[in-house]
């Protein structure tokens, strides 16, 4: 299984894959994922902070077109966003989210860099286990959504 995943997303997104409108989360860059990473979600500016997690399930590498074509519905985007998301690429990734959760105190940024030690980037980044224990222990107790 690979490490898990800090995912910086934007607010919006990230409270789409939360309330399960987003079951699908799009990426131009992506980790290298298997079936059943935790994936956390880092809500990024103005929120600044870690609001919950999913499983990954299928991860799906198709053109764009087609990713558009077979799982719109389920994008919780709108074709303008998508369209300049995806501007001058012929193909990007889906993530299918399961066992989404929303943390019961979401772990801001102030946390993350002195608590768990670590910095978001701009797409992703492992998280060692360390790091994901902490950052387990901060959230406070979480179920899964679905």
């Amino acid at each position: 299984m690979t490490r898990p995943v800090l995912l910086s997303i934007r607010p919006k997104f990230a409270e789409s894959i939360l309330n399960g409108t987003k079951t699908y989360e799009l990426r131009r860059r992506f980790p290298d994922l298997e079936r059943g990473t935790v994936v956390y979600l880092y809500a990024s500016s103005p929120v600044k902070a870690v609001l919950g997690s999913f499983e990954s399930d299928e991860v799906r590498y198709d053109s764009v077109k087609e990713l558009w074509k077979t799982l719109q519905p389920q994008l919780g985007i709108e074709t303008v966003e998508y369209d300049t998301y995806f501007h001058n690429l012929t193909h990007g990734v889906a993530i299918k989210t399961s066992r989404v959760t929303r943390f019961t105190e979401p772990v801001n940024l102030q946390q993350l860099r002195e608590e768990v030690g670590i910095e978001p980037s701009q797409s992703f980044r492992y998280l060692p286990a360390e790091a994901e224990i902490e950052l387990s222990r901060l959230a406070g107790a979480k179920a899964p959504i679905e």
